[in-house]
């Protein structure tokens, strides 16, 4: 049965045209993961299939009798609901023998969320950004549409609610359309992925794991697109060459030969059978750097760190990082996490306790809504001349290097889409060349290829690393340890996240005690025989994810190469050129990592 559908569908703002002649199918029981980079037109796409918004042209069918939900992006910006409100609009189209059971079933939900009674009175919108997610999603998950359009539904959600939600859909019978860049989320959900990219949308067919799948897919798509373009353009570069050869050669009896053979190539040229391949969009090529090299020597200790709120977000944390490291903080949406990072940055004061760094350290602090501390009306140049003693040769360089070069730079910030001000901010973070890095969401407002390009850029990274998120593909690429808050009570976890996973997921609620303070407690109580094969194969696998990632890039630049627009900008040259390098050193490095650990993991 369909649900939805709809033929050449065009969307304009103004006389930008956003995608025109997108067509498509939502089948029951589709689970449709839809795809694409910041500014594709994704959200513009959901509201038009929902009816928010009208079509500039083209056509939507819709089921009659099948009821539609939809959630969108700033749900809490579009209603003055209080939370009261809400579960009183969901019930109120309940059938009567109904009624108690989904009464029942809603304030489960709010609860498992965490939200209590006296929260029921409050506006939507004076809560924090997750708990207004949790909140929209249990009306809409209540309500009980026959199909849902959610778009970006894990924003600002903890890796527990996204966890349970993962589960829910997974389970459901009912038809989605998603639109959301968390790779793990599309892969335990979706069945089918749509791409709306340049304009155009891409039907991938129907595959688990979708995104993996997805992957593989559209690889072989450019592969093929690249092909079609090549031969057209060889054989019209050989019809060219001939109708030269013909006018060099020709006599008055040869010209209606010449013309005719000239009309033709003009008409096939014009019909351009084989259109250009999309150009990729422009990523994030940079490296940060740190103002020394890694040493085996400490980036900075906690000790006996405690801080409450209304109650205790957690006591006595001690830790230790070294440099070089990388710490992942874990946690559900108000355990404490960012109190943290603020504290390890000085921004807040701790209740006791200290931190310590090493005197020759510089650090650097990446908040959670870091692009609010950008001025909207400077130049985005002058955001990152902001820093300090960066030259405007500098700043312009790394201002595009993350895709914001020439004019774009003399831009007011406030221009700029919340992604690209991110991207701002992380020029102003490499302008800092710091030897310690405390991230708070750094992925916030990105989309996929951003997030990967990210990803390689902190990768390389020499310095120590603090990173709160909740993308599990970062946590799971970047950390070698977890420190997890919840409740009150803490932990740290060796192994990177796949190691947390492995232990956490099948109790996403539940709090475990706090690992002994003591240092030869713990390493005692960590190596068992199952904890170093669990270990060694989470971090199997992440080298796996790593080689795949650095064959991946390696095949984006020599494509690159290529095409013969690069060699105008020969600082761009050198700079692919380095990173092929730097992609070769650390696949050796990656694979003779990978078999040592094979042979650790045999051997076990």
């Amino acid at each position: 049965m369909e649900l939805l559908q709809f033929d050449e569908l065009e969307c304009h703002y103004g006389a930008r045209e956003v995608f025109a002649g997108v067509s498509g199918v939502l089948a029951q029981g589709d689970r449709v993961a839809l795809l694409g980079p910041n500014g594709a037109g994704k959200s513009s796409l959901l509201r038009l299939l929902a009816g928010v918004d009208a079509p500039y042209g083209g056509t939507i069918a819709r089921a009659k009798d099948a009821r539609l939900g939809y959630l969108a992006q700033n749900v809490a910006d579009e209603t003055d609901a209080t939370l009261q409100e809400l579960i009183d609009a969901a019930l109120s189209r309940v059938a009567d023998a109904e009624w108690g059971l989904r009464n029942k079933l809603l304030r489960t939900m709010l609860a498992t969320f965490g939200f209590a009674p006296a929260d029921y009175v409050r506006p939507l919108r004076q809560f924090s950004g997750g708990q207004r997610s949790k909140g929209a999603l249990a009306h809409l998950l209540i309500d009980d549409p026959e199909y849902l359009i959610l778009d970006e539904p894990t924003n600002h959600l903890d890796i527990a609610t996204v966890r349970w939600l993962e589960t829910y859909i997974a389970a459901d019978k009912r038809s989605y359309i998603i639109v959301s860049h968390d790779r793990y989320f599309i892969d335990r959900v979706a069945t089918q992925v749509w791409e709306l990219d340049h304009g155009i949308l891409h039907v991938y067919a129907r595959a688990q794991p979708a995104y993996t799948a997805f992957l593989s897919a559209r690889q072989t798509r450019r592969e093929a697109e690249q092909r079609a373009y090549d031969g057209f353009i060889a054989e019209r570069d050989k019809r060219r060459a001939a109708i030269a050869g013909l006018r060099a050669t020709h006599t008055s009896s040869d010209y209606a030969q010449v013309r005719s053979r000239e009309k033709q190539l003009a008409r096939t040229y014009a019909a351009q059978v084989a259109p250009p391949p999309a150009a990729d969009r422009r990523r994030i090529n940079v490296r940060l750097e740190s103002a020394r090299k890694p040493t085996d020597g400490f980036a900075f200790e906690v000790i006996g760190l405690s801080k409450s709120y209304a109650q205790p977000l957690f006591a006595e944390l001690d830790l230790r990082v070294a440099q070089g490291e990388r710490l992942a903080v874990v946690g559900s949406n108000g355990s404490g996490k960012s109190s943290l990072l603020a504290i390890l940055a000085g921004e807040r004061t701790a209740d006791s306790g200290s931190v310590r760094y090493n005197p020759a350290a510089r650090i650097a602090y990446f908040a959670q809504n870091a692009q609010d501390q950008l001025d909207p009306d400077a130049r985005a140049l002058d955001a990152v001349l902001a820093v300090g003693s960066v030259l405007p040769e500098r700043a312009r360089a790394l201002l595009g290097r993350i895709g914001i070069s020439g004019d774009a730079a003399e831009r007011p910030v406030h221009s700029f889409s919340g992604g690209e001000r991110r991207r701002i901010m992380l020029a102003r973070l490499m302008a800092q060349d710091a030897d310690v890095l405390l991230l708070d969401e750094p992925t916030n407002d990105l989309d996929i290829e951003s997030r990967q390009a990210l990803e390689s850029v902190l990768d390389e990274y020499a310095g120590a690393l603090v990173v709160v998120s909740h993308d599990r593909y970062l946590l799971t690429r970047l950390s070698d340890r977890v420190l997890w808050i919840e409740g009150g009570s803490w932990g740290v976890l060796d192994g990177g996240y796949d190691a947390y996973e492995a232990r956490f997921s099948d109790q996403p609620r539940k709090v475990s005690p706090p690992a002994p303070s003591d240092p030869e407690a713990r390493k005692s109580s960590r190596l068992t025989p199952l904890k170093i094969r669990s270990q060694l194969l989470a971090q199997i696998a992440r080298l796996e994810r790593e080689i795949a990632d650095l064959d991946a890039r390696k095949v984006e630049i020599e494509l690159l190469f290529g095409q013969p627009d690069l060699y105008t900008d020969r600082n761009e040259v050198a700079g692919l050129a380095a990173e092929i390098e730097r992609i070769a050193e650390r696949s050796v490095h990656a694979l003779e990592q990978w078999e040592s650990l094979q042979e650790q993991l045999d051997a076990s």
